[in-house]
């Protein structure tokens, strides 16, 4: 389950804006904090917009071929956790967070439909 590309966190807001507009995944409302997440082939993509932060921003992160790198959804997982507990946008953050935990939770499944071996054959 060793990843040689650990999660990718981008603050770019103009990149971030351009994936949202290329994949039609736009948020539509600017006045409260949201999730999107998108595949891209076997890549899961997650894009917060935190509109109830002091500074409104977007961010960005990537799991490549995430059904094969379990510890990075894991760490992702961690990461939302941990600003959780800061008292950081906790709404949002929360939602994110379940998001990531149904896909851990559904990893054979992904494994199965990217023809990939269960973790247990590897």
């Amino acid at each position: 389950m060793a990843n040689t590309n650990p999660i990718t966190t981008i603050h770019d807001e103009v990149s971030i804006i351009d994936f949202l507009v290329d994949n039609n995944a736009m948020i539509k409302e600017f006045s409260k904090s949201q999730f999107v997440w998108v595949f891209i082939e076997e890549d899961f993509h997650i894009v917060l917009f935190l509109a109830e932060s002091s500074k409104t921003h977007f961010e960005k992160y990537v799991v490549e071929r995430f059904s094969e790198n379990m510890n990075d959804m894991i760490a992702l997982w961690n990461r939302f956790d941990q600003q959780i507990q800061q008292g950081i946008e906790t709404r949002i953050l929360k939602l994110a967070k379940n998001k990531v935990h149904d896909l851990i939770a559904m990893s054979e499944t992904f494994r199965a439909l990217f023809n990939r071996k269960d973790f247990d054959e590897e």
